[in-house]
């Protein structure tokens, strides 16, 4: 028997390692964050293209189907054509990207590549406006805007993640028809030209915010695998560690004599290790577990084993025991040690039998691993995962209200602006201006669901920031009612403001009033004529709760559940038939949250709605 192996037995040198393994996993430094995010972000844009070809190539024939009474035959077959050959070749660029050597592939060169298919393929559908334009035939005038839009929307959905190829795109096809529209001259068509350009700003910066999105998750993902990789190469190197260990307590021929000349190696190991006898009284022990442990030497030398583990691991150390003792090797098995302090930390033990000359067991060598270390790794990862997991749906959400509430304002816009292009003398006076009317309340409303969807992704990414100071509680509620009296008197609705006028909080000013002012609009909007909003405030011990409270006309417990959740709250017209967007409120609960406080609602059916707003008071 050499010493070296048995000293290597007590010494914890073993486990000494193991735990280096995962110190390194736990603060290893992720290089090149950035060029994999890139090489992730091109590989869904050629992911994206292929379908997105498909889709362009349908839709290029189905407009030479409908122009080609009012257009040149031989004009529509040669731009088909054109659109045929740049859709096959983009496709093999596509299929070839596919079947490169991915760790010899330069991504640049192939980022470059599909921005110059998509530069080409945007000069092809700004053909149109110059050469396949209707010039004497409005109506069809107006079906071009309709095919172009969505090819541009459904560009920046498919090339959000990469911002050179959806900005030429979109560039090179909404802006050439929004330049005919101006060219065509007419209210009319200077209003749809507008309204393009308007068209080209809100995707550009709908595209921004959806491409820093898919960057944040990427990274996050990218994380997240690395923290995997490592936890992985530190579980690999644990078992052949363990591996090693094994072939060490394979050794068991030590007589007790020997065990008593190696001591001195034995108590200088660094991880728990206790020698006990086959009843699990403990024998001997090393310096660690002293310090591990909290105990001294004598309030452990001929007590049980268990006296170091919680109450409910006392079953499992007898099954250990039992194990060890019919000759089976227990290895890296997981469970909870306790501190004399009764702080519990989970562990990894080993136990093995010790065998004489005259290969009788005398007792059992038990190692004790803290992998406390791995366990907040694996938490970690965990709550990464949740958070890009959180990412992802809420990313999802919100592609979700643009490709449906962002369409229904424009369908109404096209509608009616294309019966007066095409039936202008057959309506009067009153009729246009209803049609026009309608058309300036969907406008409306397009911007207000843009500029709450754009405020609420500003949110998500951290843009707008909380400046808190403090201010008058009655003051901030009086300057919030102000922007609101025309509304109420037009529906001769009373505010009646009862704030206690010396209160003092805590808060971002702008949040503030755009939390207050969103609360005060959609009770203007549900409560009927003659109904009544009022405003009062109640101190606690460390905040107060702001109550705005209206006679209006209520709402239902399944409305109250999804008020506040993206993607489930339904927007209802109000009492005079108002519109709403369903993200006001969205956006007051994460002002609210964002400056400490909270909200929650009490509400009946046809009895009225209370907001109850709690926020910090300002400190001395």
């Amino acid at each position: 028997m050499e010493l070296p192996s048995l000293r290597r037995l007590f010494t914890g040198d073993i486990f000494m390692s193991s735990t280096e393994v995962m110190d390194k996993c736990a603060t290893k430094t992720i290089t090149n964050i950035d060029h994999k995010v890139r090489d992730a972000q091109i590989e869904l844009l050629y992911k994206q293209t292929y379908t997105g070809l498909v889709g362009a190539l349908i839709v290029a024939l189905a407009a030479c189907v409908i122009f080609m009474q009012v257009v040149p035959q031989w004009k529509l077959g040669l731009w088909a054509g054109i659109i045929a050959i740049q859709t096959l070749v983009r496709a093999m660029i596509v299929l070839a990207f596919k079947r490169r050597d991915s760790l010899k592939s330069d991504i640049d060169r192939w980022a470059k590549l599909h921005v110059t298919g998509v530069f080409v393929s945007g000069l092809v559908w700004g053909i149109p406006f110059a050469f396949l334009w209707p010039a004497a035939h409005p109506v069809y005038q107006m079906i071009w805007p309709i095919i172009i839009i969505p090819i541009s929307a459904a560009s920046v959905a498919a090339y959000y993640t990469w911002a050179p190829s959806y900005i030429s795109f979109l560039i090179l096809t909404a802006l050439p028809m929004s330049l005919r529209l101006f060219f065509e001259g007419g209210s009319l068509f200077y209003i749809l030209g507008f309204l393009c350009l308007f068209f080209i700003a809100i995707l550009l910066r709908a595209a921004n915010v959806m491409h820093a999105a898919s960057k944040h998750a990427f990274e996050i993902g990218i994380r997240n695998q690395a923290l995997n990789e490592d936890l992985n190469v530190g579980i690999s190197k644990r078992e052949q560690l363990n591996a090693r260990l094994q072939e060490e307590i394979a050794e068991r021929k030590l007589a007790e004599n020997e065990i008593r000349k190696l001591s001195k190696v034995f108590l200088d190991g660094t991880n728990p290790s206790l020698i006990e006898d086959l009843n699990g009284n403990i024998l001997e022990m090393n310096d660690e577990a002293l310090n591990i442990y909290g105990f001294s030497r004598e309030e452990l030398v001929g007590k049980s084993i268990k006296l170091l583990a919680p109450e409910k691991n006392h079953k499992k150390i007898d099954e250990l025991i039992k194990l060890c003792m019919d000759g089976k090797l227990v290895r890296d098995v997981e469970g909870l040690q306790r501190k004399k302090n009764g702080v519990e930390i989970p562990v990894l033990m080993t136990l093995s039998l010790l065998i004489d000359e005259d290969k009788k067991p005398f007792g059992i060598a038990s190692i004790a691993s803290d992998i406390t270390g791995q366990k907040n790794i694996e938490k970690e990862l965990i709550k990464s995962k949740a958070a890009a997991e959180s990412a992802n749906a809420t990313k999802d959400k919100f592609f979700k209200i643009i490709s449906h509430d962002l369409r229904s304002p424009f369908n109404s816009i096209i509608g009616f602006s294309n019966l007066l292009n095409t039936q202008y003398d057959s309506f009067d006076d009153e009729e246009r201006k209803e049609f026009i009317g309608k058309m300036n309340i969907s406008s409306i409303y397009a911007y207000d669901l843009l500029d709450n969807l754009l405020t609420w992704a500003r949110t998500q990414t951290d843009e707008i920031k909380i400046t808190k100071e403090k201010l008058n509680l009655y003051n901030l509620v009086e300057a919030s009612v102000s922007t609101y009296l025309l509304n109420a008197d037009s529906k001769n609705i009373s505010i009646v403001n009862q704030v206690q006028d010396e209160l003092i909080i805590s808060i971002d000013e702008n949040t503030a009033l755009t939390f207050i002012r969103n609360i005060m609009s959609n009770a203007i909007k549900f409560t009927p004529e003659g109904g009544r909003i009022t405003i009062d405030s109640q101190l606690t011990k460390d905040c107060v709760e702001l109550h705005i409270t209206d006679t209006g006309v209520g709402m239902s417990p399944k409305t109250i559940d999804n008020l506040f959740q993206i993607g489930k709250g339904i927007s209802t017209d109000g009492t005079n038939c108002e519109k709403g967007t369903g993200l006001g409120l969205i956006l007051c609960k994460e002002f609210i949250e964002r400056n400490g406080g909270s909200i929650s609602v009490k509400s009946e059916v046809n009895k009225g709605s209370e907001f109850i707003i709690s926020l910090p008071l300002g400190s001395d």
